[in-house]
C-alpha cells in the first residue's frame, strides 16, 4: 500500500493574488471544492488505482451532531474509504493500487483548477513533483487582464455597470463567487455561510461597497499551538484532533457572525477564507474588533476547563482605508498574526489564551508596523521611557488590559467631547507631567474616563521599568467606529 500526500503552500497570499473582492471569494471556493470535493472523488474512482480502507477506520471521529457542517465533515466514513485528511490545505489517501497514476492526474487537476498555487505532491514521503506555475494555454491577444495586469484578457465578466475583460484565472474565481452566492457552491466558507443571518443579506460586491465611506478591516486567525500538540498522535488521534477543532472553530464563527450581522440589508462582513482552524475575514471596521471578542468568547464557552488541548487563537487585524492595496494589507496581518502567537506561547495548558495584535492606517499605505511602533510608540529617554500601547493583548478578561476590556470601556466614551480626547490622547508622546496635568485638568463631562477603567494616566511595569499606558489603545478602539465619517 501507497500514500499519497498533497499539501497546498502559501494558501494565503494566492488568495491574494486578484486583489478584487469577488476573485478573492471564488479563489477560496475554488481551493475548498478542489481539496474537499474533486480530490476525493477523483480517488474514489476505481479504474487506474484503488484506495485501500483504513483498517482502523472505526477508531476515527464521526461527524459530530453539535457541528453546523455535520453532512459534510465524516472523518470515519473517510477513512473506510481510505481517505484521511481533506482539510487545513491538506489531502492524503492510502492506495492499494495506483498510487503513481493518482498523484499524476491530481496534479494535472490542481494545476488545472488553481492555476499559480504553489502544492507538494509525495507518495510514502518521497516527492513526485515539486511546486510549479500552471502555464495558461490562453490564445494570444493584445490586450492584458484589466483587473490584474497579468495574463492576456480572454473572456468578458460582468460586475455591476462594468464588463472589464480579464484573464481565464480570474474569469474562473468570478464564476466560483457567482457560485457561492447562489449557494451552490461546497467549500467549508460558503457551507457555513448558509447556515448563518449572511444568507439573506446582500453581499457587496467590492471593498468600497462594503465599508460605504468608512474603513476597511481585515481578520486574520490562527490556532495557537495546534501543529506541536498534534505531533506524535496516530492517524485516528490526529484525525480527532483535528476534527475537533474545526468543529469547535465552526461553531464560534457562527455564532459570532450571527451576532455581529442583522438579518436584513447588506452584509458587513465577508468570509474569505475558512480552513482547519485559521480564517480570513474582510469587514466594516466598526465590527471587527468586537466580532473577535465574540469570537472568542464563544470559542472559550464551547470548551470544558479539563480538555487535553484548549483551542485559542492568534488574532491579527489591520484597519485601513479600503483603497490600501489588499496584498499590503494581507502582508501586515500575517505580521500581526505572528506577533499574537509569539505572546501566546508564554501560555499553556489551562492558561492557553486568545491573542489579538491590531494596526490602525490612516494613510494610503500600510507601513511595516514593526518601524511605526518603534517610531510613534516609544517615548521618552533610557531613564524615563514610556510606551504609549500594550499591544499584543489578550483577547478575553476585564479591565483595560484585554481587547474585551477595551471595547467595553471605549462604548462609555461616546458622550465624551471628543475634542478633549484628541487633545489628552496628544499629550501623551510630550511627556509623562504633561500629560498627567491634561488628565486631571479634564472637564466634569470627560470624567467619564473613571467609568471606563481609566483611574490614571501611566502606570509603572516594573521597579524603575518603563511607564505604560492604556488611554492610547482605549482612544484608538473609541475612534476606529468614527473613521472616515464626519464628526
Amino acid at each position: 500500500m501507497n500514500r499519497v500526500h498533497i499539501e497546498f503552500q502559501r494558501v494565503q497570499t494566492w488568495l491574494f493574488a486578484v486583489p478584487r473582492l469577488r476573485a478573492m471569494v471564488g479563489a477560496n471556493t475554488l481551493l475548498g471544492e478542489t481539496l474537499r470535493v474533486e480530490l476525493p472523488q477523483l480517488a474514489r474512482q476505481n479504474g487506474r488505482w484503488s484506495l485501500a480502507p483504513i483498517a482502523s477506520h472505526t477508531n476515527y471521529p464521526a461527524a459530530d451532531s453539535n457541528d453546523p457542517l455535520k453532512d459534510h465533515d465524516n472523518p470515519a466514513v473517510d477513512a473506510q474509504d481510505g481517505i484521511l485528511s481533506r482539510d487545513g490545505g491538506h489531502f492524503e489517501a492510502q492506495f492499494v493500487s495506483g498510487a503513481q497514476k493518482f498523484a499524476e492526474e491530481a496534479r494535472r487537476l490542481i494545476q488545472e483548477r488553481l492555476p499559480g498555487l504553489r502544492f507538494r505532491v509525495t507518495i510514502d514521503g518521497k516527492d513526485l513533483e515539486k511546486s510549479r506555475v500552471h502555464l495558461s494555454t490562453e490564445l494570444p491577444v493584445l490586450a492584458p487582464c484589466e483587473w490584474t495586469g497579468r495574463g492576456l484578457a480572454s473572456a468578458i465578466i460582468e460586475q455591476g455597470n462594468e464588463r472589464p475583460a480579464v484573464s481565464l484565472d480570474v474569469e474562473r474565481r468570478h464564476q466560483a463567487a457567482k457560485k457561492s452566492e447562489e449557494g451552490r457552491a461546497r467549500d467549508l466558507a460558503s457551507l457555513l455561510i448558509s447556515m448563518t443571518n449572511l444568507k439573506g443579506l446582500q453581499r457587496p460586491q467590492d471593498l468600497d461597497e462594503l465599508v460605504g465611506k468608512g474603513y476597511l478591516a481585515l481578520i486574520q486567525a490562527d490556532g495557537n499551538g495546534v501543529g506541536s500538540a498534534a505531533a506524535g498522535k496516530c492517524d485516528s488521534d490526529r484525525a480527532a484532533f483535528f476534527h475537533r477543532n474545526r468543529v469547535l472553530l465552526r461553531r464560534a464563527l457562527q455564532q459570532a457572525i450571527n451576532t455581529h450581522c442583522l438579518s436584513n440589508g447588506k452584509a458587513p462582513l465577508i468570509l474569505l477564507m475558512l480552513g482547519g482552524d485559521d480564517l480570513s475575514i474582510v469587514c466594516r471596521a466598526e465590527i471587527a474588533l468586537p466580532f473577535v471578542v465574540t469570537l472568542c468568547k464563544e470559542l472559550d464557552q464551547s470548551q470544558s476547563d479539563n480538555s487535553n488541548f484548549k483551542l485559542t487563537l492568534g488574532v491579527g487585524v489591520v484597519i485601513a482605508k479600503p483603497n490600501v492595496p489588499i496584498y499590503r494589507l494581507h502582508e501586515v496581518a500575517e505580521q500581526l498574526v505572528s506577533s499574537a502567537k509569539r505572546r501566546s506561547r508564554s501560555f499553556g495548558g489551562k492558561d492557553a489564551r486568545s491573542v489579538i495584535d491590531w494596526a490602525v492606517y490612516t494613510t494610503a499605505w500600510a507601513d511595516d508596523p514593526v518601524e511605526v511602533r518603534r517610531r510613534d510608540w516609544l517615548c521618552g529617554t533610557s531613564q524615563e521611557l514610556r510606551i504609549l500601547s500594550q499591544r499584543p493583548l489578550d483577547v478575553l478578561g476585564e479591565g483595560l488590559d484585554t481587547l474585551q476590556g477595551l471595547v467595553s470601556g471605549a462604548a462609555k466614551l461616546n458622550n465624551v467631547p471628543r475634542s478633549q480626547l484628541h487633545y489628552l490622547v496628544d499629550q501623551l508622546s510630550r511627556g509623562r507631567t504633561l500629560s498627567e496635568m491634561a488628565f486631571e485638568e479634564l472637564s466634569l463631562e470627560a470624567k467619564v474616563f473613571n467609568e471606563a477603567g481609566v483611574s490614571r494616566v501611566w502606570k509603572p511595569t516594573s521597579n524603575n521599568g518603563p511607564w505604560l499606558t492604556e488611554l492610547f489603545d482605549l482612544f484608538e478602539v473609541f475612534e476606529i467606529a468614527r473613521l472616515g465619517k464626519s464628526a
